[in-house]
Parts: C-alpha cells; structure tokens; sequence
C-alpha cells in the first residue's frame, strides 16, 4: 500500500512539473538577439559609430530600452558594471521591434579622446508590458542580452606580461597584466609549462572571465600543470 501510494504521488508530480518544464522552456525558446555580440569602434576611422542588430523571433511585439555600462574587471575576474550613458548616443535609445523582424541600433561614442582603449556592454532589456491593453496573469519572464564594444585607438596595442606565479597542490598560480593601451583576451594568450602548453578554450577556462584592459591584472589558477610558465602572445 505504501509503495502504491509513492507511485501515485510520482507519478502526479510527474505530471504537473511536465507542463511547467514546457511553458519555461517554451518562454527561453522565445528570446531575442543582439548581433555582432561584440564590436570594435575604432577612433578616428568609426567616430561615425556602429550598428548592431536586434533579431526579434516571436509572434508578438517586443518593447525593449537600450541600456550600455563600462565594464570594470578586477583581479579575481568578477566584473562591476558602471553606466555611462553621456559616453554615447544610442539610436533609437529604445523601441518596439515587431514580431519577428529586426531592429537596426546606432551605436556612437561621444565621450572624447582616448588614452587606452576602453570596454562596454549594451543591453537591450525587454520591458514587461503589455501591447495589447489586456492584462497578463501568471509568471512573465523579462529577457536582457548584451553585446560587447570596445572603443579604442589607431595604433594601440596590447602588452601582456606575466607578473608573478607560485605552484599549488592544484597547479600553478598565475598573475598576468596588460601593460598597454589596448584590450586583450586571455584565450588569445597561451603558456608553457616544462613541456605543456595551455592556451585557448583551456587557458580561458581556467581564467573564467577573460577580458583583460589595459591597466588590469588577473590571477588564477592552471590546474594540472607544474614548472615555470613561460607567456606565448601573438596580437
């Protein structure tokens, strides 16, 4: 009697989570895109800005508000995110993108001069209302995607170079820094390790976030490897 009961009682949860699964799978299916998800402005050949473009791919219009930060990255790889909104003029700054056509945004960088090159991100953030003058019961699932954009110079570069490092039960500990104007990633950058080498998807793994401006150290670990890193680059 008591396994019957367990059964029945599976069997019922089976049957009122399988509908929920649906419906939040159905509302994910339902997102949006911002493409290139991440762009270059480099001054002064695009002071004139870039576009990017919002892909709206449901049945319904989509109202979204245009939103962009400065990304700030500290040694640990988390990120703080600063608005600067006076840096840019955003075109249209927010709109209503139809059912399943695209959306055109002008991207343009008012904020001056450069000495490094500096990054963002732009959001577009769906806005949670209602088009059709009815209202909506139940759970609505607000959407924000982001695109990267660097602005920089003519002539920047990048200049890594490793700091410090000390080995661990785990790996090796490495510090890195980018002692130039321009922005770099870390899985562009590779390490030698004895006879290993670690770079791409696996350095960038072992990194988490992998923006590095300039100006800005990273410290983490390589697991698995031993021996003095030696610091591979190619711009």
């Amino acid at each position: 009697m008591f396994d019957e009961r367990k059964i029945m009682l599976r069997n019922l949860f089976r049957l009122c989570i399988a509908p929920l699964i649906f419906i939040l799978s159905a509302q994910y299916a339902l997102g949006f895109t911002l493409t290139p998800m991440r762009s270059v402005l480099t001054l002064p050949t695009d002071v004139g800005g870039k576009t990017l473009i919002l892909n709206n791919p449901r049945k319904s219009d989509l109202p979204v508000v245009f939103e962009i930060f400065e990304r700030k990255v500290n040694e640990d790889g988390s990120e703080e995110a600063v608005p600067v909104d006076e840096s840019f003029v955003i075109f249209p700054p927010q709109a209503v993108v139809p059912a399943r056509k695209k959306q055109a945004v002008r991207v343009q960088w008012v904020g001056g001069a450069l000495s490094q090159s500096r990054s963002f991100i732009l959001f577009a953030r769906e806005l949670p209302l209602s088009l059709s003058g009815q209202e909506q019961s139940g759970i609505k699932t607000v959407l924000r995607v982001g695109a990267t954009i660097h602005v920089t110079g003519r002539g920047f570069t990048s200049k890594p170079e490793l700091v410090s490092y000390h080995p661990e039960k785990e790996g090796v500990v490495i510090s890195v820094a980018n002692r130039g104007n321009e922005y770099v990633y870390i899985n562009d950058l590779g390490f030698k390790f004895g006879n290993q080498n670690v770079g791409g998807s696996d350095l960038a793994s072992a990194a988490g976030r992998t923006l590095l401006p300039p100006g800005v150290i990273r410290t983490f670990t390589v697991g698995g490897v031993r021996g003095t890193p030696e610091l591979k680059f190619k711009k």
